[in-house]
This record gives C-alpha cells, sequence and structure tokens, in this order.
C-alpha cells in the first residue's frame, strides 16, 4: 500500500501554466478557501465567520516575487494546492483541517532567503501590524478578526503593504534557507491567534494536517484498472467532506458559495456518499442528532414532527419539505445498519415516532399516501416565492417511496424499542400503500408510471427522472415488481438520459427548456427543475440501472462524469447543474453552484454501493455483498468499512474466462453472514455464509461454474438477456416552446393553463 505522501501524490489534478482551475478546501468548522489556479487571488479566498479574510499568496525567493501567473504549473492535492515556478521553486497553500489557520510552504533547490506576501482581502480594511516576541499580530479595521502569524525560520523582514487595494504582509526569512512554512491562525482573541499560530508551528501542523487526511481517505478505498475513475472517486468523497461543517451544529453545507446552510433533503441524500462509505460514522451520528434537535415539536403546527428544510442560524429555521424528514430516517437506518448501534437506535425511536404519527395526523390521505404542497418535493422552485414552477403536489412518487420506507423502517425500530403496537400499525399502512402505488401511480395501457397524482385523484405522466427514486430508495421492502421496474427504467433512460446527466424533463415536454441562464427567453428558475440536468440524479439513476441490470450504462455515465470532476468547474468537486442541451459548437455549461455535496457525495456512493456492492446490514448480523462489474474492470480492489473500526476486503480480479474473489473481513468481534451475490456472464450466482474475522473466503468462477473454496459448488442460475440502453442524443429537431414565446412557462402557470 502507498505511503500518505505517495498517496496523496497520485491524486495530483495537473494544470499546465496559465490555466485557471477552480479549487477549494473546507476547514471543517466554519470555514472555506476559494481559489484559482495560475491566477493570484483570482477566488474569493478563505471565508471565515461569513466573510473573505484572506485571499492568496505570492511567493519570494531572494528579492524576487512569483506571482500565480509566472508559474510553470499548478498541482491540486487533497492537501494543498502547488505552485512550480522557474528555477525549481514551489510554493504551496493549506487550509488546515479544523484550525481556522492557513499554512503558506515556499520553498526553493537551494538556499535563499525565502517568504510569502500574504494577501489579505481588501473587506477587512486598514491593518495594524505588531510584533509580539517570534510572532507578529494582525489586526484589521474592518473585521473583529485577529490573526497571529508564525514562521518556521525567522524573518528578517516583516512589513505592509498593498497590491490593488488589498493589504499585503509581506514575510522575509533573516538567513537563507531551502524552505519556510507561514502559518496564519485566526480568532477573535489576538491571545488565542498567537498562541495557536506558536502551537501550528511548533507541531509540525502542515504534516499533521496532510496525514489528517490521508487518514480520512485511507478508511475506504475503492481501486480498479481505471485510475482517473478512482482518483474522481476519491476526490468526489474528499470534496464532499469539505463541506461538513460545525456552523449551525454538525451539518454537511449543499453547496458553495450560495447555499452555505444545512438543508435536510440535502444533507441526508449527502449523508451516505460523504460520511457512511467514508466511515465517518461519529459525525454522522452528530449530524442526525443535529437535525432531530431541530424538530417541531408543536402540536398545533402544520409541520408537526418534520426536521427542518433549513438550517442558517438559531432562530432561522424553516420546516417547507415533505422529503427531508423521510430521508433523515432513511438515512438513521441505513447508519444502524452500517455501524449496528442499537443504542442509538432506541434514543432517537421517540423523534422517529413523533415525525410518522405527526405526519399521520397532518398529512396522510385515506389511502395512506403522505400528502404535500406544490413545492414542498425537491423540485421546490416557486414564482416570486408564490407559484410552483414545477408543481408536484399532492402526492409525488418519490415522496410515497420515501413514506413508504420510512414506515417501514419505523416498524423495526419500534420493535428494537419494544413498541409493538406501533410497529404492527405502521406494518399496516406500509402494506396498504404498497397495495395502492400501483394502482394509482401505475397505467397498465401506457406501461408508464405517473410523476404524481393531483389533488383530483389525476395521473401527471410528464416524463421526470423521479420515477428512478421509486427503485433506488427502498431498502427493507421494493414498491414495484422487477417487470415494472424495468419499464420505469426503460422509459426514463429512454427521454432523460444524456451521456452527462439526466434531464429534469423530457425534451418532448412543451416545459422543457434546454438552457438554464437564457434571460432574454425567461426567468432562470423555470428551467431549474424543467429540463437542467442536475449532478444528484445522476447517483439514482446508477443505482436504478445497477438494479435492472444495465451496468454497462452506468458504467459510462459514471466514466462521463469521471471527466467532469478531474477536468471542468471546480476541480475535484461537482456542480450543481448541467444546462440540459449544449450550447454552440456542442459546448456544454455548468451552472448553479460550483460545488455541490450530493452530486460529489451520491458519485462517492455509486461506486461503493452499486458498483463495488457493498451493504452492511449489521442490524440483521450480515454483510450483503452484491457487486455491479462493469465489463472493462479486470480487478477491484476496495476496503468498505463498517462498524466500531471494521472493514471488508475484497479483491476481485478477471482474465482469461476465470473470476475470483477474496473477501476477508477484520475488526469486527463476533461472526457475521456474507450474502453474496453475483452477475458474470449472463449467470447469477449467490450463497450465504458465515464470514470470521481474519478469515479469508475465496470463490471463483470459471467456465460457468462457480466454487466457494474448494470444496463447496455454487451453480449459477442462467438469467435472460436484456436489451441494452444507450444514451438520449443531446439535439434539439425544434425549438422549444420557451424559445418561440417569451416568458412562456411563466404565462402559462399563472394562467392556470398547464
Amino acid at each position: 500500500m502507498k505511503t500518505h505522501p505517495d498517496w496523496l501524490k497520485s491524486m495530483a489534478l495537473r494544470l499546465p501554466a496559465g490555466e485557471a482551475g477552480r479549487f477549494f478546501y473546507g476547514d471543517n468548522l466554519e470555514g472555506y478557501f476559494e481559489g484559482f489556479t495560475g491566477q493570484t487571488a483570482r477566488g474569493s479566498g478563505y471565508w471565515l465567520d461569513g466573510r473573505p479574510v484572506f485571499r492568496d499568496l505570492a511567493a519570494r525567493f531572494g528579492s524576487t516575487v512569483r506571482m500565480r501567473e509566472e508559474a510553470r504549473r499548478a498541482e491540486i492535492l487533497p492537501h494543498a494546492v502547488r505552485h512550480v515556478h522557474r528555477g525549481g521553486g514551489v510554493d504551496e497553500l493549506s487550509i488546515l483541517h479544523r484550525r481556522r489557520a492557513v499554512a503558506v510552504h515556499v520553498q526553493a533547490p537551494k538556499p535563499v532567503r525565502l517568504g510569502a506576501d500574504l494577501i489579505f482581502d481588501s473587506g477587512v480594511g486598514d491593518i495594524r501590524l505588531e510584533p509580539r516576541g517570534s510572532e507578529w499580530l494582525v489586526s484589521f479595521a474592518g473585521c473583529p478578526l485577529k490573526a497571529g502569524i508564525s514562521a518556521t525560520s525567522a524573518p528578517g523582514s516583516v512589513r505592509l503593504s498593498t497590491r490593488d487595494r488589498a493589504p499585503v504582509v509581506s514575510v522575509t526569512s533573516r538567513r537563507a534557507v531551502r524552505g519556510i512554512t507561514l502559518y496564519l491562525a485566526f480568532d477573535r482573541s489576538a491571545a488565542r491567534a498567537l498562541a495557536r499560530c506558536r502551537e501550528l508551528r511548533d507541531t509540525n501542523a502542515r504534516a499533521a494536517h496532510a496525514e489528517e487526511i490521508a487518514d480520512r481517505l485511507g478508511r475506504s478505498r475503492i481501486r480498479t484498472d481505471d485510475p482517473d475513475y478512482d482518483r474522481a472517486v476519491a476526490w468526489a468523497k474528499l470534496t464532499s467532506y469539505f463541506l461538513v461543517t460545525e456552523e449551525f451544529g454538525k451539518g454537511i453545507w449543499a453547496g458553495l458559495p450560495w447555499f452555505k446552510n444545512n438543508w435536510g433533503r440535502d444533507t441526508f441524500i449527502a449523508l451516505p456518499g460523504t460520511l457512511l462509505v467514508s466511515g465517518l460514522f461519529d459525525e454522522a451520528r452528530e449530524v442526525i442528532r443535529g437535525f432531530l434537535r431541530y424538530q417541531d415539536t408543536d402540536p398545533a403546527s402544520p409541520t408537526y414532527g418534520r426536521v427542518p428544510n433549513r438550517v442558517s442560524s438559531a432562530t432561522d429555521i424553516i420546516y417547507n419539505t415533505a422529503d427531508g424528514t423521510p430521508w433523515l430516517i432513511r438515512e438513521l437506518y441505513e447508519y444502524l445498519q452500517y455501524t449496528g448501534e442499537v443504542a442509538l437506535a432506541r434514543e432517537t425511536y421517540p423523534q422517529v415516532r413523533l415525525a410518522l404519527e405527526g405526519a399521520i395526523q397532518k398529512a396522510v390521505d385515506a389511502e395512506g399516501f403522505l400528502t404535500h404542497d406544490d413545492a414542498d418535493t425537491w423540485m421546490d422552485a416557486r414564482i416570486e416565492g408564490n407559484l410552483p414552477w414545477s408543481p408536484r403536489g399532492n402526492r409525488a412518487n418519490d415522496i410515497q417511496a420515501l413514506w413508504h420506507h420510512a414506515l417501514l423502517a419505523g416498524e423495526r425500530l419500534a420493535g428494537l424499542a419494544g413498541d409493538p403496537e406501533s410497529a404492527r400499525r405502521w406494518r399496516g399502512l406500509a402494506d396498504g400503500v404498497r397495495a395502492r402505488f400501483v394502482r394509482r401511480f401505475w397505467n397498465a395501457r401506457t406501461r408508464r408510471l405517473a410523476d404524481r397524482i393531483e389533488a383530483d385523484n389525476r395521473r401527471d405522466e410528464k416524463v421526470r427522472p423521479n420515477q428512478l427514486m421509486v427503485i433506488s430508495i427502498p431498502m427493507i421492502e421494493p414498491l414495484l415488481d422487477e417487470a415494472r421496474a424495468a419499464r420505469v427504467v426503460e422509459n426514463a433512460v429512454g427521454e432523460l438520459l444524456f451521456p452527462y446527466g439526466i434531464a429534469s424533463l423530457s425534451p418532448r415536454d412543451p416545459w422543457f427548456h434546454p438552457f438554464h441562464h437564457n434571460d432574454e427567453w425567461h426567468h432562470f428558475d423555470a428551467a431549474y427543475h424543467n429540463g437542467t440536468v442536475w449532478g444528484w440524479n445522476a447517483g439514482f439513476t446508477v443505482t436504478a440501472l445497477c438494479r435492472v441490470r444495465q451496468t454497462e450504462l452506468a458504467a459510462r455515465l459514471a466514466r462521463n462524469l469521471t471527466r467532469q470532476i478531474l477536468d471542468l468547474g471546480c476541480r475535484g468537486s461537482m456542480s450543481e447543474l448541467i444546462e440540459a442541451m449544449p450550447r454552440r459548437r456542442g459546448k456544454r455549461l455548468l451552472s448553479g453552484t460550483w460545488a455541490q455535496a450530493w452530486s460529489t457525495s451520491e458519485f462517492a456512493r455509486n461506486a461503493h454501493q452499486d458498483f463495488g456492492g457493498f451493504h452492511p446490514r449489521l442490524l440483521d448480523g450480515a454483510l450483503c455483498l452484491e457487486p455491479h462489474l462493469p465489463r472493462r474492470w479486470s480487478r477491484l480492489e476496495a476496503r468498505y468499512p463498517f462498524g466500531d473500526g471494521a472493514a471488508l476486503l475484497v479483491n476481485f480480479r478477471r482474465e482469461k474466462g476465470r473470476s475470483s474473489f477474496r473477501i476477508r473481513q477484520e475488526g469486527h468481534p463476533g461472526p457475521l453472514d456474507l450474502r453474496f451475490a453475483v452477475e458474470l456472464n449472463n449467470r447469477r450466482f449467490s450463497f450465504t455464509v458465515p464470514l470470521e474475522s481474519g478469515r479469508p473466503l475465496v470463490f471463483v468462477v470459471e467456465k460457468g461454474r462457480g466454487r466457494l473454496g474448494k470444496r463447496t459448488d455454487i451453480p449459477g442460475e442462467r438469467l435472460p438477456g436484456v436489451k441494452a440502453l444507450r444514451f438520449v442524443r443531446p439535439v434539439m429537431d425544434r425549438k422549444p416552446p420557451c424559445l418561440r414565446e417569451k416568458n412562456y412557462l411563466q404565462k402559462r402557470i399563472e394562467s392556470r393553463v398547464h
């Protein structure tokens, strides 16, 4: 296995001279840094206390100041951004994990007086620089923060200047050295800022930071024979993690720069790919507890039992979402299956019970469906805060899938809490939802699933990607049988799936908007959920494709998303949106936030749970491993964390007609059942066996026959062939109505013509 420095270097995103690649790092407290390679201070810099404070650096090599524009190349690394200059000089910038601090490192191939110009944001106002022993204190006229500065080599010169109206502190070593590290620690207290910058220097915090980042990446891993995909998965996990914050209690920011809040729906969609697959269970637990703390407990409230849609401060909390609470219940249940933490199940059961009973009291109809307003699903945009751009009331298909799963999860948790009466009642409701779901939503004549049932019981059969969540959401029991599920995927993919993602509305629909920002013709929110491609939707699309044996198309989509993560937009991350149709000359435009938690987290989740196939079931004493292996993969090495420091290690090889799995679990104290299933060459092999810690299991498939260990034959079930699905070509045969009539959709919604 690679050492931490080698591993971090292997993830480097390399950019040539002059290429401006956006990047960001989070400090996992309440700050983040946005910058660009090859351009000095172009990004908004390091945000603390809701404002940019520190912008960038320029390296000093003797009397020469090297700006980013002069660099020969740049490398975006997991722990730092690095610029290489003429003559071999290098500068690195790190946002230190959980420190509210910056490390600036400058090195040269031979001794010279080294240092850096530390560029602050102009908004901090005039600054005052004071020597305090071997450190320096920076005070800002326009900002309550203080900055302590320390250096690993004694400064010979520390002075103030300005550059483009931004204040600059220039630090240069007293003597010739090969390397120097400057630490900037921020705090409202001058004493604490100075103490922290001193501690960072004395403990080599820059190296410790790299170790911490490498440790988080190393808790889980996926390695295939596609190194770019492997790097993209690692970066997706890391940049998702950079959005984990403590600004409003432990949470996950939805996105940057303008969704810097804890959104309930977004948080729990992002939680498995951000924290569970990475083995960061302590933080996942605190995110769950944090949202439950804000649960609406007022029986007179119309949102009684819900957790917030958004938390922006201790007093700025809104509850206008139907799916945030069932998403929390789903991810609480998934967390319990990853960890087996029965104590948390019992601790949170009263709040789960309140959530279910509150919904039953306030929002469940006579058929057992969960009703909601038109804009209370994830498609929540409104015209000037009023009428919905994409109405989905009062019974959307994904909301019913979440509600069905919440009832089943509630039944399980009630059993653990010793509440058999609630368990029986919720099971009865879940069975009713499942029985009536097909009757209400499925059109037997057209073999299509409605996107929603309207208040007057009409089916709205707009083709949207939400129907795929009816397949991806269930963890306990499906809502649809296999034949209907396959047809749903065929319908959705056949109209919506482009090579770069799945559209939010069919191009055949008169409401379709090919471009997000097209202000001459419509407000951008008209397109937001009416055609625009959402990055996170690719996640449930890959899940649904794998579940209906369309793994090859899922893998092609994942490879295309790999290129977005590594080469487009904010490097290592994914944008919120992509315009549905390319502009002139095939140019695709990213849109929305430049980093979105659920976009990258879903990409990471797909790697572990869909292609890797790992689903721990510790409440059942089992580990499920059902990989969906693309034909291009001849090897897979994986480490899947679960429990208290335990992991499942998987090594797959495919060569010359022979496929082999070596599976071992380590760190779990007692035996677990391994529930294994895989499709190879149109045969399905499955078995359940005990798996003890440290004792490897070997399964081999050769010439259509499976063998477990040396003696146990595993016969393969022959599967029928499936018709391979394909991407839709992103072309417009004719202009949609929104490009022929200004504000087409808004006029029709406001006149109720839809």
